[in-house]
């Protein structure tokens, strides 16, 4: 029996993520052929998401631009929820250039670049912040139009179906440290996510590795607090002006950030109209993105006349035809990743150690180095103890219920309302008070912060210098964890480091057993705070900061 939606039938499921189906449909009157989003019941049974669903209908009305998958229709149902949206012939950016042919030729790369650019530019003139920028969500038609989807979809990302985990943690790749921060999301978020999305069509990686077993806080970290690998490290080809807009529109600060998509569109366009002066034959030549790398073949165009294998020579590969000339490419690299240079009459190999050689020299620094070392070690060894005898830290996480004064601090699950909070709050680690026996209670910063004292008498909450000082005399001492006292599930060690877990700014709950982080009691702006975290794999404490509506660990130090 055909299902149908009111006045479409469904003709085949073509997609499936963390919030619904996509469907295939054609309205039974006028034929049209039309793409389907239908919401999971666990998100359209929810009334305050169901509230902030339909409050986008009038937003969505608005966006009418040809890089934007164009929303025809809401369809609302006393159990279920549906976007009705244009189909799109093509495929999706992600799998452009992760199943397909890998980094995107610059010269293919930034027309189709500058069109994603250009229906960011107009929501963002519409006041339309995407929020959720991705190569998963930017579609590449048949004819090489750019499709950007996902605009207006309520955002819920603590809440997506497990079977998503793998997609959820890439897609925290692209957000920006604002966003990582939990503070508040503006057009500058998507300047970031652009910037990334371009980093990872010319290198075809993104910026930091992924590994299975790399929490979702450890990832944010990354994102808030270490520097992106220059792209022209993944990639030589790409130019050294193309390479520095990326640089400047993945900025940590926004304030540092290309200012606008509009500003970005025209350093892209100026830097295009340059490569084309300098390399006009290949940018003539690369007009159609294959599909695979097999498919080069069938769009090699003729030979070159003198003047053009001229130009192609100068663009640094000797080549009859644009197959040559990408096949050329990669054999450079080959030969570059391989070939040792022999030295000229007369000249010494760099490998022997003669006189001033730069292998002699490299030694001497490595020797050097290694004896500083060791002085260092031997200091850090006496600063660490003396710092161990002055400062005591508490044995266990906190876990209070009342400020210091007797009032109440109230429990708060739900996380439609945690993600609304401006006064103090406490949870349990996934809601469960068994998760409170072993690892404590997880509070806001706006609890932290309360004048009526959340720390028990006697001990205080630590400032961000008290951190800091722990960070000096933790990093470097090789294991982090064994500075601190890692202690394991079972609490059979008496420290008072604590795997515990944490719940970000819209409600979720994430990495127990895995990160632990604190509050400081240091705030950094109107929005944020400063915090301790403790990274597992790199063993270094680091001091990043969130925002208030995030629920950490509480340590306290005893009063002097």
């Amino acid at each position: 029996m055909t299902q149908k939606i009111q006045s479409y039938e469904l003709i085949e499921r073509v997609g499936i993520g963390g919030m619904g189906e996509v469907w295939k449909a054609r309205h039974i009157i006028s034929n049209e052929i039309v793409a389907i989003k239908s919401i999971f019941s666990e998100f359209s049974n929810d009334a305050a998401f169901r509230h902030r669903f339909l409050q986008q209908t009038t937003t969505l009305e608005k966006l009418n631009h040809k890089n934007i998958v164009r929303i025809t229709e809401f369809i609302e149902e006393p159990a279920a929820l549906h976007l009705v949206m244009e189909l799109i012939e093509g495929q999706t950016l992600d799998k452009l250039i992760g199943e397909e042919i890998g980094p995107i030729p610059f010269e293919k790369a930034l027309p189709l670049f500058i069109q994603i650019l250009e229906g960011i530019s107009y929501a963002h003139k519409q006041r339309i912040v995407h929020r959720d920028l991705k190569p998963g969500k930017i579609f590449v038609t048949t004819e090489n139009i750019i499709k950007i989807t996902g605009y207006g979809v309520v955002r819920n990302e603590g809440r997506v179906k497990s079977s998503q985990t793998g997609t959820k943690k890439k897609t925290l790749f692209y957000k920006s440290p604002q966003q990582a921060r939990g503070e508040r999301v503006d057009e500058q978020c998507d300047i970031y996510s652009a910037g990334i999305i371009l980093y990872e069509m010319l290198t075809g990686k993104l910026p930091f590795e992924m590994s299975g077993t790399m929490s979702d806080f450890t990832l944010m970290n990354k994102i808030i607090i270490e520097k992106l690998k220059d792209p022209r490290e993944l990639n030589s080809d790409i130019p050294e002006g193309l390479a520095n807009i990326i640089v400047n529109a993945t900025k940590k600060e926004k304030s540092e950030r290309i200012k606008s998509a509009d500003v970005f569109i025209s350093l892209l366009k100026t830097e295009k109209e340059g490569l084309e002066k300098k390399f006009p034959a290949a940018i003539e030549k690369v007009k159609h993105l294959p599909k695979a790398k097999e498919d080069i073949a069938q769009n090699a165009t003729e030979a070159f006349d003198e003047e053009k294998q001229q130009q192609l020579e100068n663009f640094g590969v000797k080549a009859n035809s644009i197959k040559e000339l990408l096949k050329g490419r990669l054999r450079q690299k080959e030969i570059k990743a391989t070939r040792k240079r022999e030295p000229s009459k007369g000249e010494p190999y760099k490998g022997q150690l003669k006189g001033g050689s730069p292998k002699k020299k490299k030694i001497v620094v490595i020797l050097s180095s290694f004896l500083w070392m060791a002085l260092a070690a031997a200091t850090f060894l006496i600063l660490y103890s003396n710092k161990t005898e002055d400062t005591q830290w508490f044995k266990e996480n906190l876990n209070v219920d009342h400020y210091r004064n007797g009032d109440s601090i109230p429990e708060v699950q739900d996380p439609d309302k945690w993600a609304k909070l401006k006064t103090g709050a406490w949870c349990y680690y996934d809601n469960d008070p068994e998760n409170g026996k072993k690892f404590g209670k997880l509070y806001n910063w706006y609890a932290v912060n309360d004048p009526r004292g959340i720390a028990p008498a006697g001990w205080h909450l630590p400032a961000l210098d008290d951190f800091a000082e722990l960070a000096e005399t933790v990093n470097g001492n090789g294991d982090a964890m064994k500075v601190l006292g890692h202690r394991s599930v079972d609490n059979t060690n008496e420290s008072p480091a604590i795997f515990a877990g944490a719940r970000d700014s819209i409600g979720y709950f994430f990495d127990l057993n895995y990160v632990p982080y604190y509050w400081s009691s240091t705030e950094h702006g109107t929005t944020a705070a400063y915090c301790m975290v403790l990274l597992y794999h790199d063993r270094t404490v680091t001091l990043p900061h969130h925002g208030k509506r995030y629920g950490f660990s509480v340590w306290c130090i005893k009063d002097n």
